[in-house]
């Protein structure tokens, strides 16, 4: 499958960091990191790097999702990674481990992705295909988890107690983080306010429910909404933007996305009790539009507490690759250099830069 994207060296890390760790860490004589391979794969796209001991993203590479049947999806994910595999290993640098963050329902202690709404996975072994293609360790996190981890540790999250993380773009993830870690509940499904019934008389969604906010809220829903009613297919994107013109059936879906959006998180900040929602993926590129009138929407259901600060999140496009490369270091038992990310600045905002000038504003990527 050819790439539709295919950086050289990503955000252009100098191959002697990529070899030796950080210039400081050498000086402090402390053990450099190996790099991770790690991926990101949404709805529309699989999106990857080489991620350096010092949360610097090399070689960075996205291919579209297949949307045929679950054997193209797996095969599509485990070419990305030996792509990025082969391409370190000619550079010098290979990989230690995988991290992998997908969408849908997923097994995280196994290692299995058991279902998606916008993913083909049928209880598909996919970290047991990966470390049998690659004889690398694998480990496979639900990719709004993933997304919040990366914010924990180098984002808008970052010494926060507790947030909740929320991921708009081809369908509509969430996480919850306590004590800096994303927390999975009983069935991997927590914070999962997506799938939440906000119209008991609404569409089918992909899980099976009907009226869930992601049929009402995701880029996918606005773009396929406004097409059921006015026979004009566009982006999500460009919705808005006739909304912003006055177009009364866009301004409509979009109130209704927003208020979709409001009732969820309302829902779910009664329950954890949060002060900060850090709003990632690719429809938090519509700023204002989003950020200010779903703060509004808060503060008209919100009575007992505050409503939370709202916070685009830091990492734009890479927190999953982050929070994937996270867990591989952990897999590798590599918890210190996890912890020294704590201490480094933000990485530059997103994967666009090495993606291409497109990346930023295409909503479902």
């Amino acid at each position: 499958m050819a790439a539709e994207h295919d950086g050289e060296r990503g955000a252009g890390e100098p191959l002697s960091i990529l070899r030796g760790g950080s210039p400081e860490a050498a000086r402090d004589g402390a053990r450099p990191g190996p790099p991770v391979i790690a991926l990101d794969v949404g709805g529309s796209s699989i999106k990857g790097a080489l991620v350096t001991a010092t949360a610097r993203l090399a070689l960075v590479r996205r291919v579209p999702t297949p949307a045929t049947d679950e054997p193209a999806l797996v095969e599509a994910v485990v070419a990305a990674a030996r792509a990025l595999a082969e391409r370190a290993a000619a550079e010098g640098t290979p990989a230690a481990a995988i991290g992998v963050a997908a969408a849908g329902v997923i097994d995280e202690s196994a290692g299995i992705a058991r279902q998606g709404a916008n993913l083909r996975w049928r209880d598909t072994d996919l970290a047991g295909r990966l470390e049998a293609g690659l004889g690398l360790p694998a480990t496979l996190l639900q990719d709004a988890r993933a997304a919040a981890r990366g914010e924990a540790i180098l984002g808008a999250g970052r010494g926060a107690g507790s947030f909740l993380s929320l991921i708009l773009g081809t369908g509509v993830g969430s996480a919850v983080v306590v004590a800096g870690r994303p927390i999975q509940g009983a069935h991997g499904l927590a914070g999962e306010i997506g799938h939440l019934q906000v119209d008991p008389h609404g569409l089918r969604c992909g899980c099976g429910g009907r009226g869930c906010v992601e049929t009402v809220a995701s880029a996918a829903a606005l773009a396929r909404r406004y097409l059921a009613a006015t026979g004009d297919a566009l982006r999500a994107e460009a919705v808005l933007e006739r909304a912003a013109r006055g177009d009364r059936v866009a301004r409509s879906l979009w109130s209704d996305a927003i208020s979709a959006l409001a009732t969820a998180l309302a829902a779910a900040v009664a329950v954890v009790d949060c002060d900060l929602v850090v709003v990632g993926g690719g429809m938090a590129a519509a700023g204002p539009p989003l950020f200010d009138q779903l703060r509004s929407e808060l503060v008209a259901r919100i009575s007992l507490a505050p409503p939370p600060e709202l916070a685009p999140a830091a990492l734009g496009n890479a927190a999953g690759v982050l929070g994937a490369a996270a867990a591989a270091l952990e897999r590798l038992d590599r918890g210190d250099v996890i912890r020294s990310w704590r201490a480094l600045p933000a990485p530059a905002r997103g994967l666009d830069g090495a993606l291409g000038a497109d990346g930023g504003r295409r909503w479902n990527t």
